[in-house]
C-alpha cells in the first residue's frame, strides 16, 4: 500500500478515539502454541525467516561516511556492515577467509580490516589486500570476505544472510520505504550506549512490539500514562506494519485546521515494525528508539538490542544526562514490564487449555506477523533480482 502522511494517521486516530474503537481486522485469529515451542519449527524460522529473507542490518546513519562500519550477529551469522570508499554500503560475513576469526568488532571507522589472528588484511570493499608471509603460505585461493546481498533504501540497510540470494528492496519493503522516508532516518545520530536485554521466545517478543492493545494496562504507570489505549491505526506494507498510537491531547486537533494543531509528537506516537525483527518507535520529529530482536540459541530465549537516535548529536553533560535518563526508562519499560511478562508467558505455554493463542480483531499487527511467518516457513522466498 501507499504510505499516507503522519497528519492523516493523526486524523484516523482521532476518528478511532471518538468511535471508541481501533482499526479492525476481518476476524479473530488463533495461533497454535506449538509454533512457539517446537524446535523443528524454530529451526525452520531461523532458515526461512532470518537467513533467507531481507533483514534490516543497519541504519544509513550508522555508517554515514566511507570507511564507517558496524557489526552485528543475527541467527548465528556474524556481520560487518561497511560503507566502501565508493560510497556503497556492503554487508560481509565477519569471518576471515583464513581461519574464521572476526576481522572487526563494535563500530568505528577504518581503511582496512585486519584479522587479529594472522593479520590478513581486507579493504572496505571486502577484497583481500594483504597476507603476511604470502611466499611461505602459498596462494590463498580466495578473493576476499564473503559478501551478502545488500541494498540501501530510505535510510535503512537491508541484507540477506545467504550469499547469492539477491532481492528487490522495493518489492520487499512493499511501500514501507515511503513510510520510513518520512522519518528522515539518514539524518539521525546514534547515542553510543547500547542496551542489551534478555528477552523470551522471539515471537513472543515480536508480538509485544506490534501490539497496541497492552500499552495502557501493562505500562499504566510509565509510557502508558499519556496514551489512549486500544485506539490504534494499522498500516500494512507486506510483512511490515506502521502502528499509530493515540495520546491524550489528540482531541485538541478536532475542528482545527492542520496549521493550528499542536506538534504531532504531543498527540500521537508511532511504531514502524520492519519484519521480522526491528522496531522503530517514537513520535514524529523526535528521538527514536531502535530495537533489534535477536533470536537465541533455543526457542525459549532471545536478546534485544536497543539504541536511541537523536536529531542532533548528543553532546555536553546535560544532553548526555537526558539521554541516559531516556535510555534507562525504556530499558526498565521493556525489561521489567514487557520482557518480564513475556518470560512468565513463556513458562506457562504448556498450560494453555486448548493449545492456542487468540489474537483479536484489534490485534491486526500480530495477525499480519504470524501470517507472514507461517507463509515463509511453508513456502520460502524465491530470490528476486532488483530492477
Amino acid at each position: 500500500m501507499t504510505a499516507t502522511s503522519h497528519a492523516d494517521v493523526a486524523r484516523r486516530l482521532l476518528t478511532n478515539v471518538e468511535a471508541g474503537t481501533s482499526d479492525q481486522a476481518e476476524s479473530q485469529m488463533k495461533v497454535p502454541i506449538a509454533v512457539y515451542r517446537d524446535p523443528e519449527r524454530w529451526q525452520a524460522e531461523m532458515e526461512q525467516v532470518f537467513r533467507r529473507s531481507p533483514l534490516l542490518v543497519a541504519l544509513s546513519c550508522d555508517v554515514p561516511a566511507p570507511g564507517d562500519y558496524d557489526c552485528v550477529e543475527i541467527a548465528d551469522r556474524p556481520l560487518v556492515v561497511v560503507r566502501g570508499e565508493d560510497g556503497v554500503v556492503r554487508t560481509f560475513l565477519n569471518v576471515c577467509r583464513h581461519r574464521g576469526a572476526p576481522v572487526a568488532g563494535g563500530c568505528g571507522h577504518t581503511r582496512r580490516f585486519t584479522c587479529p589472528y594472522h593479520a590478513w588484511v581486507y579493504d572496505t570493499k571486502g577484497s583481500l589486500v594483504g597476507v603476511p608471509g604470502r611466499n611461505t603460505f602459498g596462494d590463498p585461493d580466495v578473493g576476499g570476505l564473503v559478501e551478502l546481498p545488500t541494498h540501501e533504501r530510505a535510510g535503512v540497510v537491508l541484507a540477506v544472510l545467504t550469499p547469492d540470494l539477491d532481492f528487490d528492496p522495493d518489492e520487499w519493503l512493499a511501500g514501507m520505504g515511503d513510510a520510513l522516508a518520512m522519518l528522515n532516518l539518514e539524518e539521525l545520530h546514534r547515542y553510543p550506549v547500547e542496551t542489551v536485554l534478555d528477552s523470551p521466545n522471539w515471537k513472543l517478543t515480536a508480538d509485544g512490539y506490534v501490539d497496541g492493545y497492552h500499552i495502557g494496562y501493562l505500562h499504566s504507570s510509565t509510557i502508558g500514562e499519556k496514551a489512549i489505549t486500544n485506539r490504534n491505526t494499522y498500516d500494512y506494507f507486506g510483512p511490515h506494519v506502521r502502528i499509530g498510537f493515540a495520546n491524550k491531547p489528540i482531541t485538541e486537533i478536532r475542528d482545527r485546521a492542520e496549521e493550528e494543531w499542536p506538534p504531532l509528537f504531543e498527540v500521537m506516537s508511532m511504531v514502524h515494525y520492519v519484519f521480522p525483527n526491528v522496531s522503530i518507535s517514537g513520535q514524529p520529529g523526535r528521538p527514536l528508539m531502535i530495537s533489534r530482536l535477536l533470536p537465541g540459541p533455543t526457542p525459549n530465549r532471545s536478546r534485544t538490542q536497543q539504541y536511541h537516535y537523536y536529531r542532533q548529536p548528543v553532546e555536553g553533560d546535560e544532553a548526555v544526562a537526558m539521554a541516559e535518563t531516556r535510555r534507562l526508562l525504556y530499558a526498565k519499560v521493556t525489561g521489567e514490564e514487557d520482557f518480564a511478562t513475556g518470560f512468565k508467558i513463556n513458562a506457562g505455554l504448556g498450560a494453555i487449555a486448548d493449545g492456542h493463542f487468540r489474537f483479536g480483531r484489534n490485534e491486526g499487527g500480530n495477525q499480519n506477523l504470524h501470517r507472514w511467518i507461517d507463509d515463509l516457513v511453508a513456502n520460502g522466498r524465491r530470490p528476486t533480482a532488483p530492477g
